[in-house]
């Protein structure tokens, strides 16, 4: 499960997002994979500001996701911060929700061009396949994605991610091509949709096709 950045604008939606993760946790076992909110708008900004490389503002962009977990498992009880996938399953045996914090892990072996096509939601589904995960929810503070009527789709597929802008990134459709996992789109700021989609049960969302 990634957890947006842009969730953390209400901090008080956040904070009740997490309380309701933590819950979950003790039923459900799932991994929080963070984005990059603030942090990662600040790298903008030094990008536009100093002229930065792609590869020094990718990284940078990184290691604010590596910050806005570090939040999240501070504010989330029963939360753990951790750095390999290795760890996951150690942690969640012990009692506590996995966050997983990536910059050590895209040390290791980062997959991606350096580009701002690429965010926290293209990086969701290569840690998902690193954990075998069966299934992939991406929180965040819309209820889905929307066609260019401003229509709710209940479900889309990449083709058409590769054709229209959504509240995707540009590298995901590529990223996510041929993944064994189910795919949601989720507002964070309803929590009850969230766990509806972790239990499987119909919601407001978008699924997203990807093979």
């Amino acid at each position: 499960m990634k957890v947006g950045g842009s969730l953390s604008r209400r901090p008080t939606a956040l904070k009740r997002l997490c309380l309701r993760l933590s819950k979950l946790a003790s039923n459900c076992e799932f991994v929080i994979v963070p984005g990059g909110g603030s942090f990662a708008d600040n790298v903008r900004t030094c990008y536009r500001v100093f002229r930065l490389s792609e590869l020094a503002a990718h990284k940078m962009a990184i290691l604010a996701m590596s910050q806005y977990g570090l939040l999240i498992a501070d504010i989330t009880p029963r939360a753990r911060p951790v750095y390999a996938i290795k760890e996951c399953l150690e942690i969640y045996r012990k009692g506590f929700l996995p966050i997983l914090i990536p910059h050590r892990l895209l040390e290791l072996k980062d997959p991606f061009p350096p580009s701002w096509d690429v965010t926290s939601d293209s990086i969701s589904v290569y840690i998902a396949r690193l954990l075998k995960a069966k299934k992939l929810i991406l929180v965040k503070d819309v209820d889905g994605i929307y066609d260019g009527y401003g229509r709710l789709l209940e479900t889309v597929d990449l083709n058409w991610l590769k054709r229209n802008c959504s509240c995707l990134d540009n590298y995901f459709p590529e990223i996510a091509e041929g993944s064994r996992m189910r795919c949601y789109v989720v507002n964070g700021f309803k929590p009850q949709r969230v766990e509806e989609v972790l239990r499987g049960v119909e919601t407001v969302c978008t699924e997203v096709l990807l093979s």
